[in-house]
């Protein structure tokens, strides 16, 4: 890790705030006001306001909205502090929409209930997500909103000290962004836990998974305005007792996912996971699987559906206690496939031909020190049905025994010295 990246992450929170300001920059916002004024006052928000926000429970029946003013810090006492409530939200598809900003500080506050996705950040730059919680109070619901902590198509995202729980999705998602590190964070109780989808240049480290159907996701997915993301870091976090319910609604894509699991990884490339603790899952502790094993069609020429590139290393994989949660049909080909002894690594067997080599062994696919797991190789490229699975799928992990060049995940430094 470079110095200047190691400066950044020191002085991260000094940088948002030494951005240029008007004069009386604060605006303190007092108890009786927050329900009738603050939408009112993110509208008129100026460049460099520091908008501080009181403790106490708030109840909005609409969607907050704020757009293309640079340099703003929204700030709470604290997350369960500073509570706002959409229970009785009316209208609006998310509680906090914030778009097309620069310099954007989120810190110090729940949002509860929100009718859609609980805070969505889009097509920003330079932003902080920081001591936040996004939950539903009604529990594990389809009715939730589907992402918790959401920013998508932005550029230098950093969420870090945050909650999230009971999305009907995911609890933290990364979607479409280049340059994000998410770290230190609690997701539990949501359909996954945290997803990095379609992004480029990630470092994910030091969070905790916990009671979620599946805890962490890397995914990449066809059709999306950026296409194939790379280089995506995962290391140090803990994955435990992902074993809940996927109460997602029918047809999204984490309706497939297997209760049970611990990490999967799908249709993405340049991916490093180690030093992660990976405990007690039903039904698997990591798959990687292609966009082909979905069986769904695409339509985007630029999309590559295989995986490539994965090096999974020194890790520790324990407690993968089966069988399989039978509630989705991946859970049920687990079920009919592994029986009582869920693998603790598990991959689809379909490749890229490109990455084979002249013996039919694939390239860049690496899974070394990881303890003594249960490995499985479905071979699904011979057949995706149960029956043909339970007749070509193997546990030859050694072809997998190899070793891959850690990579440096960039444009770090770039960040620091633009802002």
């Amino acid at each position: 890790m470079s110095s200047k990246f190691s400066l950044f992450l020191l002085l991260s929170p000094l940088l948002f705030f030494t951005c240029k300001t008007e004069p009386n920059g604060f605006h303190p916002i007092s108890t009786t006001e927050v329900e009738s004024s603050l939408q009112k006052i993110l509208i008129q928000a100026k460049e460099g306001e520091i908008i501080l926000l009181p403790e106490g429970t708030f109840s909005f029946k609409r969607a907050l909205s704020f757009n293309d003013i640079p340099n703003v810090s929204i700030k709470g006492m604290g997350k369960r502090k500073t509570i706002l409530s959409f229970k009785n939200q009316i209208e609006g598809a998310e509680g906090m929409i914030l778009k097309n900003a620069k310099n954007l500080l989120l810190e110090g506050f729940t949002v509860q209930d929100s009718k859609g996705d609980a805070i969505k950040v889009q097509a920003c730059e330079n932003v902080t997500f920081r001591d936040l919680e996004t939950t539903w109070t009604n529990g594990a619901s389809p009715e939730n909103g589907g992402y918790g902590i959401y920013p998508v198509s932005c550029k230098n995202i950093l969420i870090e000290k945050c909650e999230a729980s009971y999305a009907m999705d995911a609890g933290i998602y990364v979607g479409q962004t280049t340059n994000a590190i998410v770290r230190e964070n609690y997701v539990h109780h949501n359909v996954a836990g945290l997803e990095i989808e379609n992004t480029r240049n990630a470092l994910v480290y030091k969070n905790i998974a916990k009671q979620n159907a599946a805890g962490m996701l890397i995914f990449d997915m066809p059709d999306l305005p950026q296409a194939n993301g790379y280089k995506v870091k995962f290391y140090d976090n803990i994955m435990e007792d992902n074993n809940g319910e996927n109460f997602s609604k029918p047809g999204i894509v984490v309706n497939t996912l297997p209760s049970g699991t611990g990490m999967l990884i799908m249709a993405h490339k340049d991916i490093e996971v180690f030093n992660n603790t990976i405990k007690n899952h039903r039904s698997m502790g990591i798959g990687i699987n292609s966009w082909i094993f979905t069986g769904q069609p695409f339509e985007s020429k630029e999309f590559d559906p295989f995986c490539s590139n994965i090096n999974i290393h020194d890790n520790v994989i324990t407690e993968t206690n089966g069988p399989a949660i039978p509630t989705t049909d991946f859970g049920k080909l687990l079920f009919a496939i592994c029986g009582d002894k869920s693998p603790d690594i598990i991959i689809d067997g379909i490749f890229n031909p490109a990455a084979l080599d002249k013996n039919g062994k694939p390239n860049g696919f690496c899974f070394k020190n990881n303890g003594d797991i249960i490995f499985r190789n479905m071979n699904a490229a011979m057949g995706a049905t149960p029956e043909n699975i339970t007749r070509n799928m193997n546990d030859d992990i050694s072809i997998f025994d190899c070793e891959i060049p850690s990579f440096e995940v960039g444009d770090f430094d770039k960040w620091l010295t633009t802002k």
